[in-house]
C-alpha cells in the first residue's frame, strides 16, 4: 500500500483535452473531509463484496482456514520426496491466498472507519490467521533449504508442476545462510520477525505501527480559519489541502497547527519509531546482518549499493534543490520561504477545481502512450461502479491514498480526492500501482505475482512523468507551460529529492539504534531539522516546530521503503522517455516487467526495461531531466 502526496502545478486550458468514454453520469458531490463516510454516494465508495460479501462471512472463512491449517503437519519430515514437496506447495499457496484475502478485507474496511474498534480487532484476528499459518508452515523453508542442489534439480525433472513455484523456491535457496536452528525460527517467528514475510511488508503492522497509527487517530486536531475566515476542522485529510492554500494566512495556520500539536505528543511518537527501529536492528542481528539496511534490502534481491548511489547522487546534486527553492522564493515575490511556502502553486488566481470526471478522461488522454490495452484496464478501474475506487475524504478515512491487490480480484485504490490538480497526478499514481498488480496477477500465479519494494514506485512514477509530458506538450501559452514546467520540477522534488531525505533520515536512526544511542524526540527532531537545512539550503528558512515532520510519516514504519519512490521516479522518467522515443518496442518492454511480478530478481526485470539501478545512471539523468527544466522555467519567469 502506498500513500503519495505531490504539489499541484497550475493550468486552464488541460482541463478541455478530454477524450471519450467517460463513465455513466455520476452524481454531484463536494468533497468535505467532514462528513461521515456513509454521506458519501455509495457509487464513490469500494465494493469489497468480492472479498466477502459480510463480516460472517469473513469470520466463517477465518475459521474454516485455521481448521485446514493443521493439514500441512502431514508434510512435515517428507520434502525431500518430489511429489511431497509439490503437494505441500500446492496446499501452502492456497492457504496462503485465502490467508490474504483474510487480512486485505479488515484492512480495507478499517481504512474508512479507522476508530471502529471491531474492524480494528478483525485486524488482529486476520494477522493471527496469517501468524498460524506461516508457524505452521515454517518447516517447509528449513526442509527446502536442507536440499542439495541435485536434489532439487531431481525434484523439477521428476515432478514437472514444481515449475510454477521455481523462483520462490530459488528465492528462499538464495539465504540459505541466514536461517537459524529450528528453535530460534519458532522464537523469532513468535516475535513477528517479517524478514522472511510473503506478503508486503507495510501489510504486516508491527505493534509499535499500530500505537503510532492509534496516536493520530486519537489526537485531537485543533480548527483554523479558511480563506473566508471561517472555523473549519482541521483533519489529517484536509491538512494536505489547507498546506497548499494561496492564502499565506491559512497555509501557515495549518502548518503552525498541525506541527504543533504534534509537538504535544512528540514524546509518545518517538517511542514508536525508536521501537520499530529497535525491531527492524533486531530482526537483522538475529540472522548475521551487518545492519537493517542490508537486511531489508537483501530480503528483495537487491544490492546496499542502490540506496548508496541514490543518496550520492542526490547530495551531489543538492545545489540544484538550493536553485529551485531560491526560484520558487522568487516566483512567489516572498522575503522568506517558510515549509509551509513549499506547496502553494505558483499563480493566484488561476486555481480551478478538477472534478474526478475531468481528471479521469485527461488520465485516459496521457496514458494513451502505453497502449490499447493498458487503456482498456484503465478505463474500467476509473469507472467508479467497477468497485476498485473509495474517491473522496471523510470523517473516519484514513489519509493519503494507495492501492492494495488481492490476487484473483481486481486491485483496490484509496484516494482522499478533493478536486485539484494535485489529486489528479495522484489518481494517475496509484492507478499505476494498481495496474502494475493486475498485469503481474494476470501473468503469474499466486506465489509469483508480488512484486518487491525497488519495483513498487515505477508503474506508479511512470504514469506520473506521461501525464506531466502531456499537459506540458498540450500548453496553451507560455504562462501554463511554466507553471506546468514548475510542477515537474516540484514532483521531482516530493518524490526523489524529499524522499531521498527521509531516506537519509531512516538511515540514520538506524544507525543510532546500531551504535547503541538513545533515540528521543530531541535527537529525531535535530536530525530531521539537519537534513531539511542541507537539502533546502540558504534559500529556506526553518521554523521551531518544521523538525517534528517525521512524526506523522507513516513509511518509516515500512521497512526501508522510501528509497523506492525516488529510484522509482527516476526509473519512470527513464522509461517514459524510451516510450516516448522509442514507442512500442519500449512499451512491449515495459509491460513485460509490469507482466514479471517476482517471476526473476528484481533488478533482472528493470534491466529488461531498459534501466539499471546497480549504476547512478537514472538517478543522474532524472537530476539532469531538473537541471534542465529549471533552466527552462528560469527563462520563462524572466
Amino acid at each position: 500500500m502506498v500513500c503519495h502526496s505531490r504539489a499541484p502545478f497550475v493550468t486552464l486550458a488541460l482541463l478541455a483535452l478530454v477524450v471519450p468514454g467517460a463513465a455513466a453520469d455520476l452524481p454531484a458531490y463536494t468533497p468535505d473531509a467532514t462528513v461521515p463516510c456513509d454521506a458519501i454516494p455509495a457509487i464513490y465508495r469500494w465494493d469489497l463484496s468480492p472479498l466477502f460479501a459480510s463480516d460472517a462471512d469473513w469470520d466463517a472463512a477465518r475459521v474454516k482456514l485455521l481448521g485446514e491449517v493443521p493439514a500441512l503437519a502431514k508434510y512435515e519430515g517428507k520434502l525431500a520426496e518430489p511429489k511431497t514437496l509439490r503437494e505441500c506447495l500446492d496446499l501452502y499457496f492456497r492457504l496462503h491466498d485465502a490467508a490474504s484475502f483474510l487480512t486485505q478485507y479488515p484492512n480495507l474496511r478499517q481504512t474508512t472507519a479507522q476508530s471502529d474498534d471491531h474492524a480494528g480487532a478483525m485486524v488482529q484476528s486476520s494477522l493471527g490467521a496469517m501468524d498460524a499459518l506461516m508457524q505452521q508452515a515454517s518447516f517447509i523453508r528449513r526442509e527446502v533449504l536442507a536440499l542439495s542442489d541435485q536434489q532439487m534439480a531431481q525434484a523439477y525433472a521428476k515432478e514437472p508442476a514444481l515449475a510454477v513455484n521455481r523462483p520462490y523456491l530459488e528465492n528462499l535457496r538464495r539465504r540459505a545462510s541466514r536461517v537459524l536452528s529450528a528453535d530460534a525460527e519458532r522464537a523469532l517467528s513468535l516475535l513477528g520477525d517479517n524478514l522472511w514475510a510473503e506478503i508486503d511488508l507495510n501489510e504486516i503492522p508491527s505493534s509499535h505501527e499500530d500505537a503510532f497509527n492509534a496516536i493520530l487517530t486519537d489526537i485531537p486536531w485543533p480548527k483554523i480559519k479558511d480563506e473566508q475566515g471561517r472555523e473549519v476542522q482541521l483533519t489529517q485529510s484536509n491538512y494536505g489541502r489547507y498546506r497548499q492554500s494561496s492564502d499565506r494566512a491559512v497555509r501557515k495556520g495549518a502548518v503552525t497547527a498541525y506541527l504543533g500539536t504534534l509537538r504535544q505528543y512528540q514524546h509518545a511518537l518517538a517511542a514508536t519509531l525508536a521501537g520499530q527501529f529497535e525491531l527492524d536492528v533486531a530482526y537483522a542481528r538475529a540472522r548475521g546482518y551487518d545492519n537493517a539496511l542490508a537486511a531489508y534490502m537483501d530480503k528483495d534481491e537487491v544490492a546496499t549499493a542502490v540506496h548508496d548511489n541514490l543518496i550520492a547522487t542526490v547530495n551531489a546534486n543538492l545545489p540544484l534543490m538550493h536553485r529551485f527553492v531560491a526560484l520558487r522564493k522568487q516566483a512567489l515575490g516572498l522575503d522568506e520561504v517558510h515549509l509551509y511556502d513549499l506547496y502553494v502553486p505558483l499563480a493566484e488566481g488561476v486555481e480551478r477545481e478538477i472534478p474526478f470526471s475531468e481528471a479521469r478522461q485527461t488520465l485516459l488522454a496521457g496514458l494513451a502512450p502505453l497502449g490499447t490495452e493498458y487503456g482498456k484496464v484503465l478505463t474500467d478501474g476509473l469507472d467508479p461502479a467497477s468497485g476498485w475506487l473509495d474517491l473522496y475524504p471523510c470523517l473516519d478515512k484514513e489519509s493519503g491514498a494507495f492501492s492494495a491487490s488481492v490476487y484473483g480480484r481486481h486491485p483496490y485504490v484509496m484516494m482522499n480526492y478533493q478536486d485539484s490538480l494535485d489529486d489528479m497526478m495522484t489518481l494517475a499514481h496509484e492507478y499505476g500501482h494498481a495496474l502494475h498488480s493486475h498485469l503481474a496477477m494476470k501473468a503469474q500465479p499466486y506465489s509469483g505475482y508480488r512484486y518487491t519494494t525497488v519495483l513498487a514506485e515505477i508503474a506508479s512514477t511512470c504514469n506520473e512523468a506521461l501525464l506531466s509530458d502531456y499537459l506540458i506538450a498540450n500548453a496553451k501559452d507560455p504562462q501554463e507551460k511554466a507553471y506546468l514546467l514548475m510542477s515537474k520540477l516540484e514532483d521531482i522534488r516530493q518524490t526523489i529529492f524529499r524522499q531521498t531525505m527521509f531516506s537519509e533520515f531512516e538511515r540514520q536512526v538506524h544507525g543510532f539504534v546500531e551504535a547503541g544511542t538513545p533515540v528521543t524526540a530531541t535527537l529525531l527532531e535535530q536530525t530531521y531539522s539537519d537534513l531539511i537545512r542541507k537539502y533546502y539550503g540558504p534559500s529556506f528558512t526553518l521554523d521551531p516546530d518544521d523538525g517534528l515532520e517525521w512524526a506523522y510519516i507513516p513509511h518509516f514504519y515500512y521497512k526501508y521503503y522510501v528509497y523506492s519512490y525516488a529510484t522509482g521516479l527516476s526509473s519512470g522518467i527513464a522509461i517514459a522517455d524510451r516510450v516516448r522515443t522509442l514507442g512500442q518496442p519500449a512499451v512491449d518492454a515495459y509491460l513485460k516487467m509490469l507482466e514479471g511480478g517476482c517471476a526473476a530478481p528484481p533488478l533482472d526485470l528493470l534491466a529488461g526495461a531498459g534501466v539499471d539501478l546497480t549504476k547512478p545512471d537514472a538517478v543522474a539523468a532524472a537530476m539532469r531531466t531538473f537541471a534542465t527544466t529549471l533552466d527552462e522555467v528560469e527563462k520563462l519567469l524572466r
